[in-house]
């Protein structure tokens, strides 16, 4: 199982004092081959992980892609796990969006949720299920994340 890192992933960048203001957080991830920042093809059970601070209250979740698969067959889910592997914070495969075919064509998913606030450091995650049939190029998977810097307790 890899775990394929969003660009902003590896910087791991906080945001501005838990102040209560609104903060939209965005990364992306390239899929397929041709090195630099192309991640690789997911495979199933593989992660794609974007970073998400302590302390965001996340309200909003969007994901705008290119086409990334050329058959009908990727399917996924979206939920979190924390960074720090002691966390005693549970991991959700799910809280975001429960397995189902995302990604097959270009388009927009959006997330339906109930707003959760994060106390620690953690990384949204996409699951993948079912790998895509085949990439063609290098198609882009960008996390939009609406929310709330409140700051972690």
């Amino acid at each position: 199982m890899a775990s394929l890192k969003g660009l902003l992933a590896a910087a791991l960048l906080g945001m501005a004092p838990g102040d209560g203001r609104a903060v939209f957080l965005t990364d992306k991830v390239i899929l397929g081959a041709g090195g630099g920042n192309a991640r690789g093809t997911p495979a199933a059970a593989d992660t794609i992980d974007f970073f998400v601070p302590g302390g965001t209250r996340v309200c909003d979740l969007a994901f705008v892609n290119d086409d990334a698969d050329t058959g009908a067959a990727f399917v996924g889910s979206i939920g979190y796990r924390p960074v720090n592997t002691a966390s005693s914070l549970a991991a959700n495969a799910t809280y975001f969006a429960a397995s189902g075919a995302i990604f097959q064509s270009a388009g927009r998913v959006e997330c339906t949720f109930k707003p959760i606030k994060f106390e620690e450091d953690v990384w949204l995650q996409i699951v993948v299920g079912t790998a895509p049939a085949g990439l063609s190029g290098n198609p882009e998977i960008h996390m939009v994340l609406g929310g709330n810097s409140e700051g972690a307790k």
